[in-house]
């Protein structure tokens, strides 16, 4: 038992040192991206601004379109707002097959039949970081409607393809954590922590992540993230609360 005992101190004494390490000497800020949150509120925002410019300019969609996975919530939210009742959706990706991924964005699911011959379109994703998503749309687009105009919510400043409609540009690139992929985003960046660490208690995984992205990270996301991982069995907690991959 006392054997045992020294060999789990032992273990996470060790992790402590290497996770004290990697952050002592901001070895970890390289690994993860700087960040910006947006809550749902700001997004209702910035939703609100899109509908009020495009009230001024007169532009009337008969349809919404929502490029899924991203433009899905904030469609739903500009659709209240311009009083509109038709939204349909495709979704775009950056994968071939479920284990391999393209450069370039492709269709994955196109949109279901549906005529919008002569129909004034409003094309809605949540961020363009090089604009390369809504080119493709536009293309697959362009020769069956009357007219299109895009929104995004943020747009690198030196993004290819400007939206028509833009509330919020970067002038230096940051990851955006929107409220409808935080989970994925964190789920992701938990698991290079883990990777890079070799294991961390819950405050270290907040801590690195925290000072190496410079957002607040609320103690229940990473316990939610966590809880998926571990039912996924991909990670396990040992006896001093130290999180690790399987």
């Amino acid at each position: 038992m006392q054997n045992s005992i020294r060999m789990d101190w032992t273990h996470n004494n060790l992790l402590n040192r290497k996770v004290n390490s990697m952050d002592d000497h901001g070895a970890m800020k390289k690994h993860f991206p700087q960040a910006v949150r947006l809550s749902w509120e700001e997004v209702e925002e910035l939703l609100w601004k899109v509908a009020l410019d495009m009230k001024t300019d007169g532009y009337d969609p008969d349809v919404v379109i929502a490029v899924a996975r991203g433009g899905l919530a904030p469609a739903r939210i500009l659709v209240d707002y311009l009083q509109k009742k038709y939204v349909c959706t495709f979704q775009m990706g950056h994968w071939d097959d479920e284990a391999s991924l393209s450069e370039k964005p492709r269709i994955v699911f196109p949109l279901p039949d549906v005529d919008l011959t002569g129909k004034r379109v409003l094309v809605v994703d949540d961020v363009s970081d090089e604009g390369g998503t809504m080119e493709e749309v536009i293309s697959y687009l362009q020769s069956r409607v009357s007219e299109i105009r895009t929104v995004v919510l943020v747009s690198k400043a030196d993004s290819r393809l400007k939206a028509d409609y833009c509330p919020e540009t970067m002038d230096e690139w940051r990851w955006v954590m929107f409220p409808w992929s935080r989970h994925e985003d964190l789920l992701s960046f938990t698991e290079k922590v883990l990777q890079l660490t070799g294991g961390a208690t819950v405050e270290d995984i907040i801590r690195i992540l925290e000072e190496a992205m410079s957002v607040d990270i609320a103690r229940q996301e990473i316990e939610k993230v966590l809880v998926d991982m571990q039912k996924a069995r991909e990670v396990n907690e040992d006896s001093h609360k130290v999180w690790m991959l399987i």
